[in-house]
């Protein structure tokens, strides 16, 4: 029973070094390099800063001279220097400060050759990953330790962690030792002004053994990493054999322990013979802390892991439990990434084990929470789904960077302010184009359907979310569904649009719109997502996924007119036929205008009707009155009086003129009271909070 037990913890173990070690690998060589450019844009401030440091090497040079220059009045008994050769040398060194920094990127370059060489050197041996390395140390101690699996399990465990634990120290040397070429790269002003003097000549000189003492450490960085890497690949490979038929696990591992102190200890070596390296580095005290409490942790936590396997009444798993009990239970309780869950959660109930053994785990989850850890689906749906008085709550960068493992809608989004709690999750995300948008989601099992535009989601768990979004790149998250008019997708078009007329097909013409075409006529259809409601006739649908669209009533259709005067009979019989409920002879029809949905009839005693049509003109302000065509659409009329108006005379496109005056000519026409507005197209939908909908 406690062989399984420690199966489980050694796996969890295993996996959380092995996947800190695989996420931090190969990052810092690339990434640190030997130039300034990751020092200058983590610290910007120390570019910033390089000006005042110059001046003030500039202030403490002239200092030391001035001072110098003094002591030259005692004559011999001060020991002063020659003042001119101070003076020159004061010169050299003034201008040394002002190409400061150019010049210790130079020697960067210089460098950046041997670097770049190790670098490039190809080995086979390290394509490989950490996370090979535990199940080689079981099977390697299985014949040194096949009687007693639990002490193979816990040396499994020791050795993985002093094994990750002296590989992250090597990355912290690697990292200090870049940050002091850097400290000295941007302070490097300050050495120069020590070197005019005699006296203070040394501390320069001083200075430049450390530049190229560090430097050297520098490259030896990569070939410390590099080395190891290498190392791990040919072990994963071979499991420790040697080619003279010696090796074992031991042996490896010990090398490559010895291996990683010295190469964190090179700077103290380098020391010893004389270089003068800075010293950087820990020592072994918090090393010697972290083993012992993971050794003492592990071993008084037994009693308090038993408790997990109890049964529900609280006594021990008997002959009535069962195995199968026993693994239900530990399966429940031990779900993936639970400890780095429970390390993250404030408030909620704990998915890990209780006691010494759960507060390591929880203490290795917090740290991998820090270094870029994600949470899985289940944990996530841990806080999610409970009731908010039980859930606690996920929020931070782990939240930000792990909600697209629940909901897939949002993975590979840029997110931000993630708030996780019982039944309601919130987010702001952000477009590649810089467009932001607060989401807003709510457990459809906790919550009624809300009244304003959502989607509805399926999460990882299989769980219903309502997905509501605002700002100005909430669109992004309402897709327009992509239909190409054709009938074959009339069981596509009934099933996102349940109450659709039957027969209509649907053509996509653009983002948030789509193109009707039915027996009532043609017409577009607005998503609720993309455009506020307009103020043209409409009906509102709703779609499958609950977002409204808004299907423009199909505009009326005027009657085909012919052009020409002798078509003119012809066209009055049309209006009849077409308009029979008005009842008052027409002489003349005028139709140019009849796309935009108005057209005007004349009467014999010089009067006129206009006619606009009730879907593309709002209602008038005045006396009018509304009939009805043949066809059944409405149209606004409004009557009006016979006028003549004075319009100037034209020809060849000019007007004429009779001495200073434009030539007119008196014409018969029409004056109207009034003109009604047309409306206007949707409007983009503007930006309005999220209205919270209400808990069942």
């Amino acid at each position: 029973m406690l062989d399984w037990i420690f199966d489980g913890i050694v796996g969890w173990v295993s996996s959380v070094v092995t996947k800190l070690m695989d996420a931090v690998s190969g990052l810092f060589l690339g990434a640190l390099g030997t130039d300034m450019t990751a020092m200058e844009e983590y610290f910007p401030f120390v570019s910033k800063a390089f000006t005042i440091i110059q001046f003030t090497a500039w202030t403490l040079l002239f200092l030391i001279t001035i001072w110098k220059m003094f002591r030259a009045f005692g004559g011999p008994i001060t020991e002063a220097e020659n003042p001119l050769t101070l003076l020159m040398r004061a010169v050299v060194f003034a201008l040394l400060i002002g190409f400061a920094k150019p010049v210790f990127l130079y020697v960067l370059k210089i460098a950046r050759a041997p670097y770049t060489a190790l670098m490039d050197v190809t080995m086979g041996a390290e394509d490989f990953t950490f996370a090979g390395i535990e199940s080689v140390l079981r099977s390697g101690l299985i014949s040194v330790a096949a009687g007693t699996s639990i002490v193979g399990s816990l040396l499994v465990i020791i050795l993985m962690i002093a094994l990750g634990w002296n590989y992250f120290k090597l990355l912290l040397e690697v990292v200090e030792r870049y940050v002091v070429v850097g400290v000295l790269c941007y302070t490097s002003p300050l050495a120069y002004a020590l070197g005019a003097s005699k006296d203070t000549s040394q501390v320069f000189r001083s200075w430049c053994r450390m530049v190229g003492s560090q430097l050297l450490l520098l490259v030896m960085n990569v070939w410390f990493l590099r080395a190891f890497n290498s190392s791990v690949g040919q072990y994963l490979g071979s499991g420790g054999a040697l080619s003279n038929g010696h090796g074992s696990v031991f042996l490896w591992l010990f090398c490559a322990l010895a291996f990683l102190k010295v190469a964190q200890r090179f700077d103290s070596y380098l020391a010893s013979i004389g270089l003068n390296v800075a010293q950087t580095g820990a020592g072994l005290g918090m090393e010697m802390l972290v083993a012992s409490r993971v050794i003492m942790g592990g071993l008084g936590g037994f009693r308090s892991a038993g408790s997990v396997f109890r049964g529900g009444g609280g006594g021990p798993i008997g002959a009535t439990g069962g195995i199968a009990g026993f693994a239900g239970k530990f399966t429940d309780r031990f779900k993936g990434n639970s400890y780095i869950r429970d390390a993250v959660v404030q408030g909620g109930v704990r998915m890990g084990a209780g006691g010494p053994l759960g507060f390591i785990g929880r203490a290795f989850g917090g740290l991998a929470a820090k270094n870029g850890a994600t949470l899985n689906g289940d944990s996530i749906s841990s806080v999610a789904n409970r009731a908010p008085n039980q859930s606690g709550g996920i929020a931070g960068n782990i939240a930000d960077r792990s909600l697209g493992n629940y909901l897939p809608n949002l993975k590979g989004k840029s997110l931000s302010g993630t708030q996780i709690t019982g039944g309601k999750i919130a987010t702001t995300a952000t477009g590649a184009d810089g467009r932001t948008s607060s989401i807003s989601l709510y457990n459809a099992s906790q919550f009624e359907k809300p009244n304003s535009p959502h989607s509805v989601l399926t999460a990882s768990d299989g769980s219903q979310w309502y997905q509501m979004a605002s700002g100005n790149g909430a669109s992004d998250f309402f897709g327009t569904p992509n239909f190409t008019g054709a009938t074959s997708e009339a069981a596509q078009v009934s099933a996102m649009f349940p109450s659709a007329e039957e027969g209509t097909s649907l053509r996509t013409v653009g983002d948030g719109v789509l193109e009707a075409s039915g027996a009532s006529g043609n017409s577009l259809w607005y998503s609720g997502a993309y455009f506020d409601e307009p103020e043209a006739p409409h009906t509102v649908m709703q779609d499958s996924d609950g977002v409204d669209w808004y299907a423009m009533t199909p505009n009326a259709e005027s009657p085909a007119f012919e052009v020409g005067e002798a078509a003119g009979e012809y066209n009055c019989a049309q209006f009849k036929q077409f308009m029979p409920g008005y009842e008052q002879d027409i002489s003349t029809v005028n139709f140019s205008s009849s796309q935009d949905g108005h057209f005007e009839v004349r009467h014999d005693d010089g009067s006129g009707t206009a006619f606009y049509d009730a879907t593309r003109y709002e209602t008038p302000r005045g006396d009018y009155r509304t009939y009805e065509d043949a066809s059944g659409s409405q149209w606004y009329a409004i009557q009006g009086e016979p006028a003549v108006e004075r319009r100037p005379v034209y020809e060849d496109g000019k007007p004429v003129y009779d001495g200073e005056n434009v030539r007119t000519v008196q014409t018969e026409t029409v004056r109207y009271r009034l003109t009604p507005n047309k409306f206007g197209e949707p409007h983009s939908r503007s930006n309005r909070e999220n209205y919270v909908p209400k808990r069942k």
